[in-house]
């Protein structure tokens, strides 16, 4: 596919990356030659400097009504503007537009009505950092079926109750909920289990719930842990902003930044938050609030660098856990869960709600799982994939590289299984290995 990206810094940058190794054929434009250095060589992407507005740079782009457009610059006057030349002039085939909450959110879709796709990054991280916060031991949780599914992974620890034990034991334990486990990741593994398939201490299990049965199941795979209380936020950008916004009434929160005007910029717009002027890393500093009796410490400042460096010193000085946002994909490996407690990924994140517009089919949802290791789709059942129609779970041929561990029949959420129908207009969850494995399941079913 075409895809032709506005914007080549930390998001649209990491975007074309992204992108261009599942063979699509990328164009990152920028008018910062500093942001478009990166990627220039990386096989599959072309740089072009220039304006993203321009038509001129547009059509050198080659833009046309089979390219994807994806408007994912820090200006939303750009994108906008890139959006309405794209379709009016180019009638570009598919447009993703970024903004990031300001007073053009209210009238984006007057001026762009054929926008398929509006993306706040800012907005998502802070759903998804605010949904983690109100459910203590999960490491992700992702959205599907609009919310009525939802995909929840947590440790297996010695004092789960399900821990050692095979997973169609969990029928015993929960006899009036059913919920299903449709991956595990066992060190560098990733195991699509059966029922006969036992849990070990240290496994990174997914499992499918509604959104008020998540505790029921975590508690099988480790101790509950105690509500969270306290939260430290260092950060305060659009993103740490936006978050305590989300949170503060329900959390006693402290907002963080050594930039004074950060600060003074912060405490115009948030009412009720403790904001601080110091820098998030400095040990007396933390000692002296009380970082002791900190539940979580956040940190979602733009430097990778100071995120990381400041929630190690919060474990170290006793923060009972951390959420960092981390941007490059080579400090994933840097650090891991025995340091930093859960990564987020703008880019993953980001990635996960365009690549809707890519893969193959009817979609609703993707989300990349495990740092992109995995994907976990929504596939709508219709003239794209009438085949599947009539269909048993049994009958799909699926194997160690592909579960269907659930589906949305209305407003019905069903957990799959071998003798279960498919029927029209279902929405199947599928979690796959990679997008090979999707490609061929909805071409023999296509």
């Amino acid at each position: 596919m075409k895809i032709i990206i506005l914007g080549g810094g930390s998001i649209g940058g990491s975007v074309a990356k992204e992108l261009s190794s599942e063979e699509n054929d990328v164009v990152v434009i920028d008018n910062n030659d500093e942001n478009l250095e990166p990627i220039k060589g990386i096989e599959g992407i072309q740089a072009i400097h220039g304006n993203g507005s321009s038509p001129k740079t547009l059509a050198k782009a080659g833009l046309d009504e089979d390219s994807l457009l994806l408007c994912l610059t820090d200006s939303e006057e750009i994108n906008l503007l890139a959006s309405l030349i794209g379709k009016q002039k180019f009638n570009a085939g598919r447009i993703v537009c970024r903004l990031k909450g300001s007073e053009y959110t209210k009238i984006a879709k007057e001026i762009t009505p054929f926008v398929d796709f509006f993306i706040n990054p800012e907005d998502l991280i802070t759903d998804e950092i605010r949904s983690l916060l109100h459910h203590p031991g999960a490491l992700e949780i992702l959205d599907f079926a609009e919310g009525k599914i939802k995909l929840v992974s947590v440790y297996a620890k010695p004092s789960g109750i399900l821990v050692g034990r095979q997973i169609k034991e969990l029928k015993d334990d929960l006899p009036e909920y059913e919920t299903r486990i449709p991956a595990i990741y066992r060190g560098d593994e990733l195991i699509i289990p059966t029922g006969s398939t036992t849990i070990n201490e240290g496994d990174e299990v997914y499992f499918i719930a509604d959104e008020k049965h998540i505790e029921d199941v975590t508690k099988e795979l480790q101790q509950l842990e105690s509500q969270y209380k306290n939260i430290f936020v260092a950060g305060a950008g659009n993103i740490g902003k936006s978050l305590v916004k989300k949170i503060n009434d329900d959390f006693n929160t402290k907002l963080i930044d050594k930039s004074k005007d950060k600060c003074e910029l912060a405490s115009e717009e948030l009412d009720d938050v403790l904001i601080l002027n110091s820098d998030a890393a400095d040990k007396e500093f933390l000692s002296s609030e009380g970082i002791s009796e900190c539940d979580v410490f956040v940190a979602v400042t733009q430097d990778d660098e100071s995120n990381v460096l400041c929630s190690l010193m919060s474990k170290k000085l006793g923060s009972k856990k951390s959420i960092t946002i981390i941007n490059k994909e080579a400090y994933f490996d840097l650090v891991g869960k025995n340091e930093l407690d859960i990564i987020i990924s703008p880019v993953q994140i980001t990635v996960s709600h365009v690549l809707k517009f890519i893969r193959k089919g009817s979609v609703s949802n993707v989300h990349k799982v495990k740092k992109g290791m995995a994907e976990a789709i929504e596939i709508g059942v219709d003239a794209s994939s009438e085949k599947l129609k009539d269909k048993l779970i049994s009958e799909l041929g699926l194997d160690e590289n592909i579960n269907i561990p659930a589906i949305k029949r209305g407003e019905e959420v069903i957990m799959a299984h071998g003798n279960t129908q498919i029927l029209e207009d279902d929405h199947l969850i599928v979690f796959y290995k990679n997008k090979d494995v999707i490609d061929s399941f909805y071409e023999k079913f296509r």
